[in-house]
């Protein structure tokens, strides 16, 4: 191994980019077969400590948010729930209403997906950076009476 090679994954480890460090030696390798440029070569480098950031960046923002489940709309049988309007609930995902400034409120009888609903749409505005929490409305009532006797 040459000095260079072993200075760059010093520098690597003492910037703490474990991703960059891990798959370096598959980046060089790709980039002398493909011939890629500097500059391709760093974007891909790069991308690796990116995504891995990203993922944990999600990761935290879910667990945060105090989610009961982790159930996304994918997971959601419209067809057992057909009094649901799927185009309504794909629109809430594009979270369209949140730079509307507007609230969305389940309500229903137990068992129909309200939950579920409510957590999907939840973990994608997570995934896209969206500060969120979940509660549920009894609880949520409860802590408004307990902080207005306080």
């Amino acid at each position: 191994m040459s000095t260079n090679y072993q200075q760059l994954q010093q520098n690597l480890e003492y910037l703490k980019l474990k991703q960059m460090g891990i798959h370096l030696n598959e980046v060089i390798d790709f980039s002398i077969k493909n011939e890629l440029s500097f500059i391709d070569t760093l974007i891909k480098l790069t991308n690796y400590e990116i995504d891995v950031r990203e993922q944990n960046m999600i990761h935290a923002m879910v667990k945060v948010a105090a989610f009961p489940h982790l159930k996304e709309i994918k997971d959601f049988n419209f067809d057992f729930q057909s009094s649901i309007n799927q185009q309504q609930i794909l629109d809430f995902q594009s979270l369209r209403f949140i730079e509307a400034n507007e609230n969305i409120v389940f309500l229903g009888p137990s068992g129909v997906g309200k939950t579920h609903l409510a957590t999907a749409i939840g973990i994608t505005a997570a995934k896209k950076r969206t500060s969120t929490y979940f509660i549920k409305c009894h609880d949520l009532i409860q802590n408004l009476k307990r902080a207005r006797l306080e």
